[in-house]
């Protein structure tokens, strides 16, 4: 899946040469020229698909980008679904066995098929609750990322909140009303209040169908008490985030994926109305704790692949109407693929959810915009001189270089905390905080990135992953002591190259000659990346 990169090496205030001719004069980078981070996608693809590997569920859905007078909108074209029920299969230890791992690469397989002609930059996958809290999540990821064929992203339960209130929102009525959005998945629920396509409060409790089902519920039974003890302790789940959500109130509230849809359905069916009430899940409850089995249940408008969850799901239902203040609640199509491909769309066009983070972030700690603008211009062209020889990571050179210019905007907000091991507090900040638009490897990555830029490499070793990502930190190591003065002087931009596992870094004997503590500190950070048999040599030398 890797491409060719194209190097992008325009200034607004002039054209850097090209790096392995500079010579002379050409050597100079004018520093307050701002190099871009985020290149518009020239050539958009036509088509977008989703997948969401739930807790339940894997989904695909796969929409159409159409202009209309009110703006880019995709229409669902095709859409396949998988019960692989990926949460049944965890431990209380949190292992996820073979057998749930097994079906669920499966049906990542045959999604792959249906996407064997899809560009990287049209797909994206994503995965919950179950990946999430799963011990050996990466023993599934690695086999389930070939038999898909594309990368997988294990999000936050926030950042899952967000893009499920993007897909309903497109779903519901631009009102300029409060409403509450619901979406009970199969390990976790998520809780957000939103106005149009705002959300403005956005939680994931760590409870679902499948979870609340498995332990109250087991083989289908039902009773009156395994339904109140199941509605209590889901209750007890929910309690943390209903105050403040009762505080800021909603006008009407919405429910989205496989519980809500179900219960609709069943409401629909069986009394008229395709509202969630709490009238009509109390009859649904009587009438299961009567049939006392959710496997030959014969109530009407219940699906098959639903009958395994409902349980757990309409005792959680009845928590959020309980907790929340809500008696009625309408369904709604749009939830987390419907987000994912609008995602993509904002991204595809330019309007990326993760840069707005990363600028609202900047902000938020007070960092020094200019010394950031020089770290991302000078490293990102000194990755632009070794990216398109490195592609043994999976990931296309536009990614790693998006992600190395925000690690360089936002490699200093531990400085807000201390001067002392700041990038040790950047680091943690930036593992730990909810990122809107970022998963959680591309955090990781980030984080990586954020504790590299200074100090010993020793640190490093268990944490980066491949070559790619040694390059990463040592552009970003390399940009910081060339800007160690943090002024706009002009100064050379270091030559690097990269053959045959050898890197070898240049100045200008000259400049280097003036400016004898680059000089030396150059010749420091080599010794130190020999420690690290990162690569197979590296050296730095004045020309």
């Amino acid at each position: 899946m890797s491409q060719s990169l194209k190097v992008n090496s325009t200034y607004i205030d002039g054209v850097l040469p090209n790096i392995n001719c500079l010579s002379g004069d050409a050597w100079l980078l004018h520093t307050s020229g701002i190099m871009s981070d985020n290149p518009p996608n020239s050539k958009r693809p036509g088509m977008l698909a989703a997948v969401d590997l739930g807790s339940n569920s894997f989904r695909l859905l796969i929409g159409k980008i159409e202009s209309t007078a009110l703006g880019e909108h995709i229409r669902p074209i095709d859409t396949l679904k998988e019960p692989v029920r990926l949460a049944a299969g965890l431990a209380p230890d949190g292992y996820l066995d073979v057998e749930a791992r097994q079906r669920g690469m499966a049906a990542l397989a045959r999604f792959g098929e249906r996407l064997a002609h899809f560009e990287p930059e049209a797909v994206r996958a994503v995965a919950t609750n179950a990946l999430r809290v799963a011990s050996n999540a990466n023993a599934f990821l690695v086999p389930a990322q070939t038999a898909l064929g594309f990368p997988i992203e294990i999000i936050s339960g926030r950042e899952e909140a967000r893009m499920i209130y993007l897909g309903a929102s497109h779903s519901l009525p631009r009102d300029q009303a409060d409403r509450l959005v619901v979406d009970i998945g199969g390990g976790s629920t998520e809780l957000i209040i939103g106005r149009d396509d705002e959300a403005k409060l956005v939680e994931s409790a760590p409870i679902g169908c499948v979870s609340l089902s498995r332990q109250f519920f087991p083989d289908g039974k039902v009773t009156v008490k395994a339904l109140e003890k199941a509605r209590v302790a889901a209750r007890d789940a929910l309690a943390p985030y209903a105050e403040a959500y009762r505080r800021h109130g909603w006008q009407y509230a919405a429910g989205t994926s496989g519980t809500a849809k179900s219960l609709a359905q069943i409401s629909d069916t069986n009394f008229g109305s395709g509202h969630i009430t709490g009238q009509s899940m109390s009859q649904i409850a009587e009438v299961l704790a009567r049939e006392g089995d959710v496997n030959t249940s014969k109530i009407a408008g219940l699906r098959a692949d639903r009958r395994p969850v409902l349980p757990g799901g309409l005792a959680l239902m009845m928590a959020v109407f309980d907790e929340f203040g809500t008696d009625s609640m309408r369904y709604c199509d749009g939830a987390l693929r419907e987000g994912a491909l609008y995602d993509l769309l904002g991204r595809s066009a330019g309007h990326d959810m993760r840069q707005i983070t990363v600028t609202q972030m900047a902000e938020r700690y007070a960092i020094d915009h200019q010394h950031a603008e020089h770290l991302s211009t000078t490293a990102l062209a000194l990755f632009d001189q070794v990216a398109a020889v490195v592609d043994e990571d999976g990931l296309e050179p536009g990614e790693r270089r998006q992600t190395l210019a925000w690690g360089c905007r936002l490699a200093e907000v531990g400085l807000a905390i201390s001067h002392d091991s700041y990038h040790k507090h950047s680091a943690y900040v930036l593992s730990n905080a909810d990122m809107q638009g970022f998963s959680k490897p591309e955090q990781r990555l980030l984080a990586m990135l954020a504790l590299g830029q200074t100090g010993g490499l020793r640190k490093m070793r268990s944490i980066v992953r491949n070559r790619s990502e040694w390059l990463m930190v040592l552009c970003l190591r390399l940009a910081s002591v060339m800007h160690r003065r943090r002024d706009d002087e002009p100064r050379p931009m270091p030559r690097l190259s990269l053959h045959k596992n050898k890197v070898v870094i240049e100045l200008p004997a000259k400049w280097a000659a003036m400016h004898p503590l680059t000089d030396g500190t150059l010749a420091s950070e080599v010794q130190l990346w020999q420690d690290t048999n990162a690569f197979d040599a590296i050296s730095y030398q004045t020309v």
